[in-house]
């Protein structure tokens, strides 16, 4: 039988099989052309998968690993992460037969540093040290600042007053006599003061000096008077009548009470409708009292005096149509 075409080195018989002749088996061949020895090539090394997972995964790593240390340091996340996507991409178009990498892990977002409670405490004593010796600012909107605290006040508006003024005391005989007997405290001094008919009360005099006016027709209504050094003093006033007796005033109910040394009593009205005085009558506990005297259309009269009560002394008149009009005492 013949080998045909692929006859040649294979046929003969085998060493040592003791010259036994006939077909030996024949080896197995791969599939595809046959090649030479000079144009065959052994597979590559990405071809196999043994290698191809490690190589994938060191790639991956040196493309991911710079990308999240450049995330964290930077605030430019966006353009490194484009920039690691990009050469994701080109490293997977250049190894087309390489397997995917693993999904590429996020950078962990920047992380924001704030001042430590000690560098505030620091800043703020800083502060405060700059502002040592620093007048305040004056606040004219009723808020006051300092130390950091805000403090606000309030005012309270003040409610409606009434400013009164005081008058000063009245100037009456009691007070003219004291100053009489200041200067003089044995004396014997009578001070006495008129209320003038549309003129009010006159200011006091003194031991003789007129009080009342001259030729003005004004009545004397009443007489304010004080004593020092006569062992006090009383008196009565004889007015005009609304309904007369004979022409004749009247007097009035009663006498004063006696009164002392630097006191005051008064005989007649200040009242407005008070009548007219037409005269009056005194007394004194020691000494002499005397007066003297000026009436209506009338020129003065002699001067009049009396001893201690009970005795005492009239001025004027009792005609019920005149009135006084001026007079002068003295003790």
């Amino acid at each position: 039988m013949g080998l045909g075409a692929d006859s040649g080195p294979w046929s003969g018989g085998r060493a040592g099989d003791g010259g036994r002749s006939g077909p030996l088996p024949r080896p197995v061949r791969r599939a595809g052309s046959r090649q030479s020895d000079d144009e065959f090539e052994g597979p590559g090394l990405l071809s196999r998968p043994l290698v191809v997972g490690p190589v994938a995964l060191g790639v991956a790593a040196l493309v991911i690993i710079p990308l999240v240390v450049l995330g964290s340091g930077g605030s430019d996340d966006g353009g490194n992460q484009e920039q690691a996507a990009a050469g994701s991409s080109a490293s997977a178009e250049a190894s087309p037969s390489l397997t995917a990498p693993p999904r590429p892990i996020s950078p962990p977002p920047p992380v924001t540093t704030s001042p430590s409670a000690e560098d505030d405490a620091k800043d703020k004593d800083k502060g405060k040290d700059k502002d040592k010796g620093k007048p305040k600012p004056k606040d004219t909107t009723g808020t006051q600042s300092g130390g950091g605290v805000t403090v606000t006040v309030t005012a309270t508006a003040p409610g409606n007053t009434t400013t009164v003024t005081a008058k000063p005391p009245q100037d009456t005989a009691a007070t003219a006599v004291k100053r009489l007997a200041a200067s003089d405290p044995s004396g014997r001094h009578i001070c006495y003061r008129a209320y003038v008919s549309g003129r009010g009360w006159q200011k006091p005099v003194c031991d003789g000096t007129m009080a009342g006016t001259t030729g003005q027709n004004r009545p004397i209504k009443a007489l304010n008077i004080a004593v020092h050094g006569v062992d006090g003093s009383a008196g009565n006033a004889f007015r005009h009548s609304a309904k007369p007796v004979d022409g004749r005033g009247e007097w009035q109910p009663s006498w004063t009470a006696v009164t002392g040394n630097g006191k005051n009593y008064t005989i007649g009205s200040p009242k407005k409708d008070a009548p007219n005085m037409l005269g009056f009558a005194l007394n004194v506990g020691s000494g002499e009292i005397c007066n003297t005297i000026r009436l209506r259309q009338r020129d003065w009269g002699g001067r009049v005096c009396s001893r201690p009560r009970p005795d005492f002394v009239f001025g004027g008149t009792l005609e019920n149509d005149v009135w006084l009009e001026a007079v002068k005492l003295t003790v």
